[in-house]
């Protein structure tokens, strides 16, 4: 009988899911996720004091639901938003909509981004992916990595755009991924991005580089 291969789950991963399942629940015990998701409260608890260090989420003592210590419950952070964040947003596809090259001035743009998001990141060479896919989530896009080569992106933080300025969205994305990996020194950078590649999801497509690639 032919073994399924199971999806690969990286620290990336793993932190995207708790995350996920946070701003589900709202709140929840580190044995609350654990059950949740399937996994060892000991790996949950790791995660969550990664996460807990980057500012991501915060750690509340709650009166217990039976007689005892008081609960530990996990709640993720409520960030400010940048002052009209989607004015800023339309301002800069139009900017871009009106080059003389759109789709490559899209991508420079997202490189730029994902360029001081890379230099200097944690993670680099082989472990420049779980870096990316951290990066993503913090940003909004939900991403999962599907296989060693694939990361899905279940969220678009431009969605608003992608009636008026769909192929330079992407064009930002894949120049974010591109930019980042570069930065990182990753040996893998991006093949492609498919959108929409499912009613809910785009998938980016990685490939080891060549000596024709020049990060």
């Amino acid at each position: 009988m032919e073994t399924q291969k199971r999806p690969h789950t990286g620290r990336g991963d793993r932190r995207a899911e708790i995350l996920r399942a946070l701003r589900a629940e709202t709140t929840a015990t580190a044995a609350e996720l654990a059950e949740a998701l399937g996994i060892h409260p000991n790996t949950v608890r790791f995660h969550l004091g990664v996460l807990e260090s980057n500012g991501d989420v915060i750690r509340e003592q709650v009166p217990a639901r039976r007689p005892g210590r008081p609960e530990l419950r996990f709640r993720i952070v409520a960030r400010p938003s940048a002052a009209r964040p989607d004015l800023l947003a339309r301002i800069l596809l139009e900017r871009v909509a009106s080059a003389a090259d759109p789709d490559s001035e899209a991508e420079d743009a997202g490189r730029q981004w994902g360029t001081g998001e890379g230099t200097g990141a944690g993670g680099a060479g082989d472990a420049a992916v779980d870096g990316l896919i951290d990066t993503l989530e913090s940003t909004g896009f939900a991403p999962v990595r599907a296989e060693d080569d694939v990361i899905d992106l279940h969220n678009c933080p431009l969605r608003e755009f992608l009636s008026t300025h769909g192929h330079l969205v992407c064009s930002i994305h894949r120049g974010l991924m591109a930019g980042y990996l570069d930065a990182a020194q990753s040996p893998s950078t991006v093949d492609s991005l498919e959108p929409f590649s499912t009613a809910s999801s785009c998938r980016t497509r990685l490939r080891r580089r060549t000596n024709a690639d020049k990060p």
